[in-house]
């Protein structure tokens, strides 16, 4: 199986965008989002096709100093994402040089290595303080983050649950640039 973590352009930014509903579906399960009457999960009522919604992607594309989005490609095809946000584009409660935004890999590679080489690589293109968060009740999103960023970083990490900027949150931090 042959993995790469590819730096989106506009010209596959579409790629990312397509998958970007089945990440909502996937985390409408932790953050109890529900679609609105359109079917588009989105709070704003005025948005009633995918196309605007997708809209809202738009700025990762534009910004290539402070948010970098990666798309995990295992054979030629794409296999999920990992959108990795500079300091400059987070809430300045957040003491991170980076962190993972958003991470998704499609079902039919979870449980192999795609989704730890793609988060892996995504640390590697990137050195500082890092942090990571999901939700408390994101049992396998927690246990993922904890033994990949434990082995990554022979466990030299923090772990803790606590009222984040996003919310509720667990997180984990630890610093690539030594």
């Amino acid at each position: 199986m042959n993995i790469k973590l590819k730096l989106s352009t506009n010209q596959d930014a579409q790629t990312i965008k397509n998958l970007w509903s089945l990440y909502q579906h996937d985390v409408s399960e932790f953050d109890g989002a529900v679609p609105n009457q359109h079917g588009i999960f989105s709070d704003d009522e005025k948005i009633t096709t995918l196309e605007k919604h997708l809209d809202s992607l738009n700025p990762w594309w534009s910004d290539p100093v402070s948010l970098f989005p990666y798309l995990i490609v295992v054979d030629d095809s794409p296999a999920g994402f990992n959108l990795i946000a500079a300091k400059a584009r987070l809430p300045k409660e957040i003491q991170a040089d980076f962190v993972v935004h958003e991470f998704f890999v499609l079902h039919a590679y979870r449980g192999s290595s795609v989704a730890e080489q793609a988060a892996i690589e995504g640390f590697e293109q990137h050195k500082g303080k890092w942090e990571i968060v999901t939700y408390p009740s994101h049992l396998r999103a927690i246990k993922f983050w904890r033994r990949v960023v434990g082995r990554y970083t022979s466990m030299q990490f923090t772990e803790e649950e606590l009222d984040h900027p996003w919310g509720r949150r667990v997180s984990f931090r630890f610093d690539n640039s030594k």
